[in-house]
């Protein structure tokens, strides 16, 4: 089955961050999935746009900075949010030690809640319509919010003994956020 990736490019004018995108897209392109560009949308209406365009459910939305890591991660991770209904949009553990400051339980579930999970975000078709106002800083707490009150969980999938996903977030505290980003 393929799976509707979204990748999200806020700006092609750095080269560092040209040089990780490059990155991020080849390691979609080995997977089962229709990869597709967002560049230089707003943050809601981004998210709007793939919500639109998808074909599949669930879909992906992910920015340029972010690599999955693992062999089959698109099937396995979809497979995991399928099962876990109550999940209205999940994403992994991060390689970067500290990054989400989640640490997975040892008790064998899929899916653990967690607030704010961020990229690669995993979502339920027909959740992200009508999405209120957000930049950056906020993007990870708006859609908590309003997952919540769409009665949803939101959380990282943790795959259990023998299935772990996780990704590598080559960005993480400088890249997009425009607060924290080095200007290359």
């Amino acid at each position: 089955m393929t799976t509707d990736v979204f990748v999200r490019t806020t700006s092609r004018d750095r080269p560092l961050r040209a040089e990780m995108r490059e990155l991020c897209m080849a390691r979609w392109r080995l997977e089962p999935a229709r990869v597709l560009d967002i560049v230089d949308w707003g943050i809601s209406e981004g998210r709007e746009y793939a919500e639109r365009e998808a074909q599949t459910d669930p879909y992906i939305f992910c920015d340029d900075d972010v690599v999955i890591m693992g062999r089959n991660w698109v099937e396995r991770a979809t497979g995991i949010l399928l099962r876990n209904t109550e999940y209205g949009a999940v994403s992994t553990l991060s390689m970067i030690e500290g990054e989400n400051q989640a640490i997975a339980p040892d008790d064998g579930v899929e899916i653990y809640p967690m607030h704010a999970v961020g990229a690669p975000m995993l979502i339920r078709k027909g959740l992200m319509t009508n999405l209120p106002e957000m930049d950056l800083n906020s993007e990870c707490g708006v859609i908590h919010k309003y997952l919540l009150d769409l009665g949803y969980k939101e959380g990282l999938v943790w795959g259990g003994p023998g299935n772990r996903l996780r990704h590598m977030h080559l960005g993480n505290s400088f890249s997009s956020n425009p607060i924290l980003h080095w200007g290359y």
